[in-house]
Formats: structure tokens, C-alpha cells, sequence
């Protein structure tokens, strides 16, 4: 049963207000947390604000295609996607799955499939989520990270200690592997006993970098920053 994982929080983005609400209604009935979006840019703020498990996606928005914007989710989030529309254009559906949905569906859709399809997916995610528990350090050439001592390690066995937000940070890197972690992400990341502006996140990063630069002196830093978009891990787990 579906209780016996976290409540998965669903991001449903969907322009029609009718079919919005009546599949929110049967994904709350289902036992899912379900926030709403109804365009592209509404779509592109939850994502970068908040954590969901899995985003119900419709192609057609009014302000564009989000098959344009598949890519870059996959950058920021980790959370699977289905895609729900009524395009049967055989182009958009091979352009979807390229790039890596989990689920393609056509409407209409009946609401045991969409509750099936999703509760599906949702157990494939939070059984990868279970699986990875067991993991508390993080190895990397030269250095390594102590997830449940919240410590960074070098290879003599020197450490430094990391803030909550600096772990945070870290771990979100970590879990991102090599692709580029948004600075609103970060900023999201971050607890309000810091004065939560962008500059903040500059300020952490730097923070992080000397850390990291303490207990493995090497340049150029392992947290590059993606200019225009935020920063991003180029260590490479061992």
C-alpha cells in the first residue's frame, strides 16, 4: 500500500482548469500531495523552489512547449516525470522520450490508470530512495564526506566540520552528481538563521570552497560555478 512509503508531493502542471482540478482530485483522493501549475514559468518557479517526487507535465502550455524545458528539469530536480497530453504527433512523443521521461500518456485518461501509472512510478522512486539509505559517506579522489558525522575527509584522515546550511548545500551537489544546481535551489536549501538573499548563496559557496580547499588543496575548486545558472559538483564519485 501506498502508506507504507512517504506521501509522495506530486507538481501537476496543467492550463486546463477543469481537467487540473478534476486530476488533483483524484491524486489527493489517491493519497498524494499535489501542488498545481498552469504554464511554463509557473512550472519553471515550483521546480526550482521546492522538491517534488514526480511532475504530471502537459506538453501544450500557454506560454510554450514543455518539451523544451524537459532537459532543464532534468538539471534541477531529481523527480520522475510523466507526460499527459492529448498530442498524438508520433514527433512529440519520440521527442519526449528522449529525453528520459519516465511515462508517456495520451488523453484522455481514465483515473485508475492515472492513479496506477503514477502510484507506479512512485513506488520504482521511493524504493531507489530506500535502497540508498544505507549510504552515509560519499568518496571522492583525495577527499570523502561523513553524511551522518556532517564531516569532510581527506585521505590522511584530517577533517573539517560543515554548518547545516554548508551540508545541505553539499549534499545537494552530491545528489545532483554532475549537472548544475540552480542558485534558487540552493537559496530554497538554505535555513532562515542566514540573511536569505542571493548574496548569501555566494557567500556559503565561498564558505564551502575554503572547506573543501582545507582538507584537499587542489585548483581549480570541485564546486564550479555555471555562470548565469548556479553552481555545480565536477568531482566525480568514486
Amino acid at each position: 500500500m501506498i502508506s507504507d512509503y512517504p506521501k509522495p508531493t506530486l507538481l501537476l502542471v496543467e492550463d486546463d482548469e477543469i481537467t487540473r482540478d478534476l486530476y488533483s482530485a483524484i491524486l489527493i483522493g489517491a493519497g498524494f500531495t499535489v501542488k498545481t501549475a498552469g504554464t511554463l514559468s509557473e512550472l519553471r518557479q515550483q521546480a526550482y523552489q521546492a522538491r517534488f517526487d514526480i511532475i504530471l507535465l502537459d506538453l501544450r502550455l500557454p506560454d510554450g512547449n514543455a518539451l523544451e524545458l524537459i532537459s532543464e528539469l532534468r538539471n534541477v530536480s531529481s523527480a520522475g516525470i510523466i507526460v499527459i497530453t492529448s498530442s498524438a504527433e508520433a514527433t512529440d512523443r519520440l521527442k519526449a522520450l528522449e529525453s528520459a521521461v519516465d511515462q508517456y500518456l495520451e488523453k484522455p485518461l481514465h483515473p485508475r490508470e492515472l492513479v496506477a501509472c503514477v502510484r507506479n512510478l512512485s513506488f520504482r522512486i521511493q524504493g531507489t530512495k530506500i535502497a540508498d539509505k544505507g549510504t552515509t559517506a560519499y568518496h571522492f579522489e583525495g577527499w570523502s564526506v561523513d553524511l551522518s558525522a556532517r564531516k569532510i575527509f581527506n585521505s590522511t584522515g584530517k577533517s573539517v566540520s560543515l554548518t547545516k546550511n554548508e551540508f545541505r548545500i553539499l549534499d545537494a551537489l552530491i545528489s545532483n552528481a554532475t549537472k548544475p544546481l540552480h542558485r534558487d535551489r540552493i537559496l530554497f536549501l538554505m535555513s532562515d538563521d542566514e540573511d536569505i538573499t542571493t548574496r548569501a548563496v555566494d557567500k556559503a559557496i565561498y564558505r564551502l570552497r575554503l572547506k573543501l580547499q582545507a582538507v584537499h588543496n587542489t585548483t581549480p575548486s570541485p564546486i564550479a560555478t555555471v555562470h548565469g545558472f548556479g553552481y555545480r559538483l565536477t568531482a566525480k564519485r568514486l
